[in-house]
């Protein structure tokens, strides 16, 4: 299996801070009702969105078609950007200073079949959004909630900045 990006840029900075960019995508049943959603293999509790960092090259849109592809096994297309997060660690959970720069696109499905990939996806559900899913992490359960009372409300996509 190749290195990914960020393990080859590790290896040679060490654990200085450094910016990445991931991308994520939301994908809504039929209902409107509920988000796909993922038991990540690197989280004890809650879910997370498919998605994950951009390799060298990739633009944001192609990152989470790709990504969502590794994960769930389905094929989507990006609807439209929902909207942009940063977030600053000094130690994540790799021992790493970081920050990331998340940026998430509503996507709709044109193909494939929901599978787990069993590696980094352990689970996939379409959870019900109310009541608010518990996400992984508090920068993902603010996502979340930007998404849930922003988003479905206005075209314009939302900015949350570190640590909001």
């Amino acid at each position: 299996m190749e290195e990914n990006y960020i393990a080859r840029m590790r290896a040679k900075v060490g654990h200085e801070g450094m910016i990445f960019v991931s991308a994520f995508g939301v994908l809504w049943n039929r209902e409107h009702t509920a988000i796909l959603l993922e038991k990540r293999w690197d989280a004890e509790r809650g879910w997370g969105f498919p998605g994950g960092y951009l390799e060298y090259g990739d633009s944001p849109m192609q990152a989470v078609v790709r990504e969502f592809k590794e994960e769930t096994n389905l094929d989507v297309e990006v609807v439209r950007m929902l909207g942009l997060s940063t977030n600053v660690t000094e130690k994540n959970s790799w021992g790493d200073a970081q920050e990331t720069i998340g940026i998430g696109f509503e996507v709709r499905q044109i193909g494939g079949s929901l599978q787990k990939d069993g590696t980094e996806t352990l689970d996939l559900q379409f959870v019900p959004v109310d009541p608010e899913p518990v996400m992984f992490v508090p920068q993902a359960q603010a996502t979340l909630h930007r998404i849930l009372t922003e988003s479905e409300h206005s075209e314009r996509p939302w900015l949350r900045e570190n640590r909001q």
